[in-house]
């Protein structure tokens, strides 16, 4: 951009080719700015990785005839996964620096053409490392099933004997159920025995209880009635002091007006003294 400046501040406007002048210096600035645009491009294509690296990396390390144990087969595979995920990150990278270059689509169908290239030389390894270890499972059945048809005579053998012994001990079991089964009857009854027991003494009881209570409460009426016989008994008694008091008092009251009503001459007729009588002596 500073280059085309100066180039354009090196007109002349009074110059008749102004306009040619101009023209030439505009097309020298879209070229030098084409030409810097390319070549940042270039240098962000430069500076990423390459999507083939992974795959490089993954056949170096796994040749196909290397697939000859378990444990290898699983790396493989496992590898072979990682692998892909890598050149598709890096697919990805290069598609979006594609996007930068002026020939877009040109750039975007190398990219595609390197995923491909890279996808194409992964599938080998993982397929063949797949395959051994299908054919591994396969062999580890059929040895299985060898030796599991070798021993289906020590098996039945030992099935026939798990089996008697599973009867005896179940004969066993039954036995001690059908102990404990009567253990707990006996139990049972006995604990009946016991609430009956307990029921008949409890009704005993109660029954004393009430009769206790029904004689308490005839004792109780009894001294309520001797209570109330001797609460008239002395009222009565009363009544008949009271009664006597005022008949002795009325009697008084007449001997006193009888005495006042005598003549006060009258002297009162001496009482003639009683002449004692000689103890008498009895006979011996």
């Amino acid at each position: 951009m500073e280059f085309a400046s100066l180039i354009l501040a090196t007109l002349s406007p009074s110059s008749a080719t102004m306009r040619l002048q101009r023209g030439a210096a505009l097309g020298m600035t879209v070229a030098l700015l084409t030409w810097s645009g390319a070549a940042a491009a270039a240098d962000t294509v430069a500076s990423l990785k390459p999507v083939a690296e992974p795959a490089t990396e993954l056949t170096t390390r796994y040749p196909l005839e290397s697939l000859t144990t378990v444990e290898t087969a699983n790396k493989a595979v496992a590898d072979a996964a990682t692998a892909r995920a890598e050149v598709e990150a890096r697919d990805l990278e290069q598609r979006r620096a594609c996007y930068q270059k002026f020939f877009v689509n040109h750039c975007l169908d190398i990219a595609r053409e390197q995923r491909r290239l890279a996808m194409k030389a992964i599938r080998p390894i993982d397929i063949a490392a797949n395959a051994f270890l299908r054919r591994e499972r396969a062999d580890e059945r059929d040895r299985a099933l060898v030796i599991h048809e070798a021993g289906l005579p020590a098996e039945a053998a030992q099935k026939a004997q798990d089996r008697k012994e599973k009867e005896l001990s179940n004969a066993d079991k039954l036995r001690q159920s059908a102990a404990k089964e009567k253990e707990v009857a006996a139990k049972t009854a006995q604990h009946a025995g016991e609430a009956d027991k307990r029921i008949a003494d409890h009704g005993a009881r109660l029954k004393k209880a009430q009769q206790d209570e029904a004689a308490k409460a005839q004792e109780r009426a009894d001294n309520v009635a001797a209570f109330n016989r001797k609460a008239r008994e002395s009222a009565e008694r009363q009544r008949q002091v009271a009664a006597n008091k005022a008949e002795k008092a009325k009697e008084l009251a007449a001997k006193k007006a009888a005495t006042a009503s005598a003549p006060a001459n009258l002297a009162p007729t001496p009482t003639p003294t009683p002449t004692p009588t000689p103890p008498s002596v009895s006979a011996p």
